[in-house]
């Protein structure tokens, strides 16, 4: 143990959870719902329904639209590997090829959470 350290950190623990913003309270909020959603339980008319969903599509429509350019990066890069690799002896590799790889591992990783969610 440390000393000035007590074992108890029920303290920090508290102070933590009171800072933490997934579990604050937002005034005129319901459970499952999105601050600024002022619905309060009252259904959506249908013109507000309309515009959510359009909201939806369009966000949808942006996500798909950046997967496409990062998979068409992902194949840029991929196939300029593919040719630094093959210009290289099997005794050496650039950094150049090594910083490449890390770029593809970065980018495939990124848009494979992307599509997760």
């Amino acid at each position: 143990m440390v000393a000035g350290t007590s074992g108890n950190n029920s303290g920090v623990m508290k102070a933590q959870k009171s800072m933490d913003p997934l579990q604050q309270k937002v005034p005129g909020s319901q459970p499952g719902t999105m601050p600024g959603d002022d619905t309060n339980g009252v259904p959506d008319s249908p013109a507000t329904a309309s515009m959510k969903e359009e909201r939806v599509k369009a966000v949808n429509a942006d996500r798909h639209k950046r997967l496409e350019d990062d998979v068409a990066k992902l194949q840029e890069l991929t196939t300029e590997l593919k040719a630094d690799v093959d210009k290289s002896s099997k005794d050496e590799l650039s950094l150049e090829v090594m910083r490449k790889a890390a770029e593809i591992e970065k980018l495939a990783h990124d848009v494979q959470n992307r599509m997760k969610n």
